[in-house]
């Protein structure tokens, strides 16, 4: 900055103390916040995304890309995982992200999966889920709370992702008072 223009120094100044300033405004999706809605629709029939029917289970909130390398590996894990854990009150919902719905029927066709798929290709719900990686997974309780948040995947995460399931499973649902 010693070299800069004047000008462009200010600017930068400027915009430094804004971000600063604001930046406590902004309200990150975090661990132990309730688990926010956002527009999305499914992918099977076009109908919005809704949260409602999942109330009482645990949930795996997935955001994931066709472009995304990473997420070609965890929708076959994912889908296994929810197989295995269905039964018991576990539920994934993968919320795809590309711009182009026809990326995702086209991939899902090659990768078929047994759960809930939903796009977003307006980039609703990233924003709302505050998504910094691809894929970013959600961890939620019995209560709709978020529990742990996932960034990235490498199959080496399926066994602690298989662990979070059944520790969430495990958990008795809060009473009401």
């Amino acid at each position: 900055m010693k070299n800069m223009c004047p000008s462009i120094k200010k600017l930068y100044i400027a915009l430094f103390v804004f971000i600063f300033c604001f930046s406590g405004a902004i309200k990150a999706l975090e661990v132990g916040s309730q688990t926010p809605t956002c527009e999305a629709t499914l992918l099977n029939d076009g109908q919005p995304l809704s949260l409602e029917p999942y109330k009482d289970k645990v949930l795996y909130v997935d955001f994931w890309a066709t472009w995304c390398p990473p997420c070609k590996k965890s929708l076959p894990i994912l889908n296994k995982l929810r197989d295995e854990f269905v039964d018991q009150g576990f539920e994934v919902i993968a919320i795809n992200v590309d711009e182009n719905t026809e990326d995702a029927k086209h991939f899902l066709k090659k990768f078929p999966v047994n759960y809930v798929v939903a796009v977003d290709p307006a980039g609703n719900c990233p924003a709302v889920y505050d998504v910094l990686a691809m894929p970013s997974s959600y961890f939620v309780d019995k209560q709709g709370v978020v529990r742990r948040i996932h960034l990235g995947f490498r199959s080496s995460d399926e066994a602690g992702i298989r662990e979070e399931i059944i520790s969430l499973l495990n958990e008795k649902k809060a009473q009401p008072y």
